[in-house]
């Protein structure tokens, strides 16, 4: 009997908790921010992943392009690696920009709209 009630106690504490982060994550501001990111965040991922693979392509497949001087003893091919640390550095200065200035703002009235939302219970 006592580990029954044991039991039972458990589920209630743990249900509770559950029940309130699934309530947030069905909440339209919950899915407004979701959206944001997905917008925000692949667009970054495409073009970066994208710009390494073409990358990778052209030094397996294009060496005498890739060993074309530009100037001096600076070829293609490490100016192409010079420009993926530039892209590296544009998509993190982006994403947090974005998290900053869009992301934070969002998950702010998410977190008043469940505080107000507690107040009242």
């Amino acid at each position: 009997m006592a580990a029954n009630l044991l039991l039972k106690e458990r589920e209630l504490l743990t249900a509770v908790p559950h029940m309130q982060y699934q309530k947030s994550c069905n909440s339209s501001g919950f899915h407004d921010l979701i959206q944001s990111k997905k917008r925000i965040v692949a667009p970054l991922l495409m073009v970066s992943l994208g710009f390494f693979f073409c990358l990778t392509l052209l030094v397996g497949f294009a060496r005498p392009l890739m060993s074309t001087k530009l100037i001096g003893s600076l070829n293609i091919g490490f100016f192409l690696i010079l420009v993926a640390y530039l892209v590296c550095w544009v998509a993190a200065v982006l994403y947090v920009w974005a998290a900053n200035e869009i992301f934070d703002k969002k998950i702010a009235v998410i977190v008043d709209a469940k505080l107000s939302g507690s107040n009242q219970s």
